[in-house]
């Protein structure tokens, strides 16, 4: 399934999980079909970048586990993503899912 973190755009494959409206059958492909291209969202040929449980040659911003082509290219561009040809890659602690982390305040 893919759903771009950043923008929300998503593939086919995300929208197999998607609550289609009353109106539409379960079973009726054709008009799911008509529905989903009415998406403003619905962006079925761009690519999805991931960031989950296997190595990528990437990093990625903690927290964000799929973008879009022009998304990551944003993020690229603006020095948010790191290579692995980078010099300051580290193989060790780079590549993998970053999750979201929250610092938080003990109160006295």
């Amino acid at each position: 399934m893919a759903q771009c973190d950043e923008c929300g755009c998503f593939d086919d494959n995300w929208a197999e999980s998607i609550d289609y409206p009353e109106h539409i059958a379960e079973d009726d492909d054709e008009k799911q079909q008509e529905w989903l291209e009415e998406q403003e969202a619905y962006e079925p040929y761009r690519y999805y970048y991931w960031h989950a449980d296997i190595q990528e040659d990437y990093q990625m911003p903690a927290g964000y586990e799929c973008l879009c082509q022009c998304c990551f290219g944003d993020f690229l561009n603006a020095g948010k993503i790191i290579e692995a040809d980078d010099p300051s890659w580290d193989p060790e602690t780079m590549g993998w899912f970053k999750p979201f982390t929250t610092e938080c305040k003990q109160i006295d």
